[in-house]
C-alpha cells in the first residue's frame, strides 16, 4: 500500500515537473531570465486566445474565492506556450476577498472593469509594459491606497479610478505629461486645481462631482476637453468655458441655475458634447456664424429655450442636440445638414414646425418622438429610412408625405400619431416595423405596396378607423393579421397560398369565433390568437413545426386542440390560461420542447408517447 502511494506522488511531482516547467528568455536589459511555464491544468485561471501565440486572463466566478492571485506569463495550452498579454474584461470584477495580486510584465493592457469592486485589494503594481487602463478598471476598489501609472500608458478609460477614496487625492497626469485623467482620491479634497503646461487633452468626467472645486487653471495647449468634464462642480465660478485659442465651447461650467442668457464668442467653430445639457434657466443664446458643428446633447434639457438660431455654416448636429426643450417652438435647419441624429428633437412639446433641409437623407430613432404640437412637416425626397420611433407621440401630426426613396419605415415610428389620418406608403418600402402605427386611431385608410416583404407585430394595431379586414401581403403568402375594428373580426378564412401568420395577427379579437386556417401555413407568430376569448375551434396545420410564446393565451372558450406530429417546440406560456382546453401533443415520432407555463390552468394534456 505504502508503495503503491510513494509511486502515486512521484507520478503526480513528475506531472507538476513536466506541466511548469521553467523557460528561459532574454530579458529588456539583453540578460536571460527564467520564467515559470505555467499548465493550464494546473491552474484555476481562465484563459482565451488572443492571437496564435498570446492569451488573456478572464472571467471565472472561482476567482472570487480567493485571497492571493500570482497571474502566469507563460501558459502551455495543448501542448504549445503562450504568453498573458491582457487582462480580460471584468476579469476579476466582484473579488471583494482579493487583497493581493501578482501582474506578469507580460501585459500590456488591463480590460473593461478587470478589476472593479475588488474592495480588498490595497495595493497593486501594474507593469511597466502595460499601455492601457480600461473604463471602470479599478472603479470601487476601496481599500486600494497606492498604485502607479507606468510611462508607457497611454489611455485610462473613464471611472478608472472612480471610489478609489483611499487612493492620495491629487491630479492624475500621464503619457508623458499630455493627458490629464482628472482627480483620483477623495474628491473632497479637490479644491484648487493647476493642470501643467504641456497638457493638451483632459478626460471624460474628469472633475465629475468634485464639489469642493473653487478653481482651475487650464493651460492654453488644451485641444481636447471631454464630456461632463466638469460636471457637478457647483462651486466653480458660473461662467463659460472657451478654450483651444478660442475655438471651442466646453459649455458652462459652475452652478446650471446662473445659466440664462448666453452669448459665445466669435471664433469658436464648435460646440461640444452636453455643453448646456441641463441648463434648465438658460432663455437665450446667441451662436456666432463660424460654429460648424453642435455636439450630442449639448442642449439636452434646455427646457426653457423658446427659440434658437443655427448659424447657415452648422453641417453636424449631435444626438439629442435639443432633447426635452419643451419651450423651443419653431427651428431651422441650416442646408448643410445631411442627418438628423436620434433623439435630436425628442420631447419637444412646444414645437409647432420645422423645415428639414433637402439635403437630409436620414432620419434618426426618436428624432421627433413626443413633439405633440408639431402638426406637419416634410419629408426631404432623398431620405431613404424612417429610423425607429421617429415621429412617436406626434399627436397632432396630421399628414406626411412618405418620400418615395424610403425603403423602410422602423419600429414605432408613427406610434401615437392619434391625429394622422392618412399615409401613404411609397412602392419602394419594403419593410414595416412592429408597433409602426399602432394607436393611429384616426387613420381611415393605408395602401400596402406589392414589394412589402414584411410587416412586423401589431404595426396596425389600435387603428380602429381603418376598414376592417384581413391582410394578406407579400404576393398572398404572408398574413399580417386584422387591422381596423377588432369587433368586426367574428369569422375568418385565411386564403389559400399563404405560408405564415404574423405575430399579434389576431390578438384580442374577443369576438372570433371561428378561423380557417389553410394546410400550407408553417409558422404562426407569437401572440398570434392571444385574448381570443371567444374562440371555440382551431386547426393546426401538419406542416407547422412549432408554436410561439403566447400564441393561444387565454383563449378561455377553446375547447379542444392538437398539436400536429411536425411541432417540434411549443413556446413560454402558449397556452396558459385556456381553461376549457383539452390539448392532444401527437409526439410519437418527434421529442417536443415545452417552453415555461406552456400549459398553465389548462384543463388537460394528452401526450401521444409517454
Amino acid at each position: 500500500m505504502a508503495k503503491k502511494l510513494l509511486a502515486s506522488v512521484m507520478a503526480f511531482a513528475l506531472c507538476l515537473f513536466v506541466s511548469a516547467a521553467d523557460m528561459v528568455v532574454k530579458g529588456k536589459n539583453g540578460e536571460d531570465r527564467k520564467i515559470n511555464v505555467v499548465d493550464t491544468s494546473e491552474t484555476f485561471l481562465r484563459f482565451e486566445f488572443v492571437s496564435d501565440s498570446t492569451v488573456e486572463v478572464t472571467k471565472e466566478s472561482s476567482y472570487r474565492n480567493h485571497d492571493s492571485i500570482t497571474i502566469p506569463e507563460k501558459v502551455r495550452i495543448g501542448g504549445k506556450v503562450y504568453t498573458v498579454t491582457r487582462i480580460g474584461i471584468l476579469a476579476f470584477e466582484g473579488c471583494s476577498r482579493l487583497n493581493s495580486i501578482k501582474i506578469p510584465e507580460s501585459v500590456t493592457s488591463i480590460g473593461l472593469s478587470a478589476f472593479k469592486e475588488c474592495s480588498s485589494l490595497t495595493n497593486i503594481k501594474i507593469p511597466e509594459g502595460v499601455t492601457s487602463i480600461g473604463y471602470s478598471a479599478f472603479k470601487e476598489c476601496s481599500s486600494l491606497n497606492s498604485i502607479n501609472i507606468p510611462e508607457g500608458v497611454t489611455s485610462i478609460g473613464v471611472d478608472a479610478f472612480d471610489g478609489c477614496d483611499n487612493l492620495e487625492p491629487k491630479l492624475l497626469v500621464y503619457d508623458k505629461g499630455t493627458k490629464c485623467y482628472g482627480w483620483i482620491g477623495n474628491v473632497e479634497k479637490c479644491t484648487d486645481v493647476v493642470i501643467p503646461k504641456g497638457v493638451t487633452s483632459i478626460g471624460y468626467s474628469a472633475f465629475k462631482e468634485c464639489s469642493s472645486l473653487t478653481s482651475i487653471k487650464i493651460p492654453e495647449g488644451v485641444t481636447n476637453i471631454g464630456e461632463s468634464a466638469f460636471s457637478g462642480c457647483n462651486s466653480l465660478e458660473p461662467k463659460l468655458l472657451i478654450y483651444d485659442k478660442g475655438t471651442k465651447c466646453y459649455g458652462w461650467v459652475g452652478d446650471k441655475k446662473k445659466c440664462t442668457e448666453v452669448v459665445i464668442p466669435k471664433g469658436v467653430t464648435s460646440i461640444g458634447d452636453w455643453a448646456f445639457s441641463d441648463c434648465s434657466s438658460l432663455n437665450s443664446i446667441n451662436i456666432p456664424e463660424g460654429v460648424t458643428s453642435i455636439g450630442d446633447r449639448a442642449f439636452d434639457g434646455c427646457k426653457s429655450l423658446t427659440s434658437i438660431k443655427i448659424p447657415e455654416g452648422v453641417t453636424s448636429i449631435g444626438a439629442s442636440a435639443f432633447n426635452e426643450c419643451k419651450s423651443l417652438t419653431s427651428i431651422k435647419i441650416p442646408d448643410g445638414v445631411t442627418r438628423i441624429e436620434g433623439g435630436a428633437f425628442w420631447n419637444c412639446h412646444s414645437l409647432t414646425s420645422i423645415k428639414i433641409p433637402e439635403g437630409v437623407t436620414s432620419i434618426g430613432a426618436s428624432a421627433f418622438s413626443g413633439c405633440s404640437s408639431l402638426n406637419s412637416i416634410k419629408i426631404p425626397e432623398g431620405v431613404t429610412n424612417i429610423g425607429e420611433e421617429a415621429f412617436r407621440w406626434c399627436s397632432s401630426l396630421n399628414s406626411i408625405k412618405i418620400p418615395e426613396g424610403v425603403t423602410s419605415i422602423g419600429d414605432l415610428a408613427f406610434d401615437g400619431c392619434s391625429s394622422l389620418n392618412s399615409i401613404k406608403i411609397p412602392k419602394g418600402v419594403t419593410s414595416i416595423g412592429s408597433y409602426a402605427f399602432e394607436g393611429c386611431i384616426s387613420l381611415t385608410s393605408i395602401k400596402i405596396p406589392e414589394g412589402v416583404t414584411s410587416i412586423g407585430k401589431s404595426a396596425f394595431s389600435g387603428c380602429k378607423s381603418l376598414e376592417p379586414k384581413l391582410l394578406i401581403y407579400d404576393k398572398g403568402t404572408k398574413c399580417y393579421g386584422w387591422i381596423g375594428n377588432v369587433e368586426k373580426c367574428t369569422n375568418v378564412v385565411i386564403p389559400e397560398g399563404v405560408t405564415s401568420i404574423g405575430g399579434s395577427a389576431f390578438r384580442w379579437c374577443s369576438s372570433l369565433t371561428s378561423i380557417n386556417i389553410p394546410e400550407g401555413v408553417t409558422s404562426i407568430g407569437e401572440d398570434a390568437f392571444s385574448g381570443c376569448s371567444h374562440l371555440t375551434s382551431i386547426n393546426i396545420p401538419k406542416n407547422v413545426t412549432s408554436i410561439g410564446e403566447y400564441v393561444f393565451f387565454r383563449c378561455e372558450s377553446l375547447t379542444s386542440i392538437n398539436i400536429p406530429e411536425g411541432v417540434t417546440s411549443i413556446g413560454d406560456n402558449a397556452f396558459e390560461g385556456c381553461s376549457n382546453l383539452d390539448i392532444v401533443i401527437d409526439n410519437s415520432k418527434k421529442k417536443v420542447k415545452v417552453g415555461w407555463d406552456a400549459f398553465e390552468n389548462c384543463k388537460s394534456v394528452k401526450w401521444l408517447k409517454d
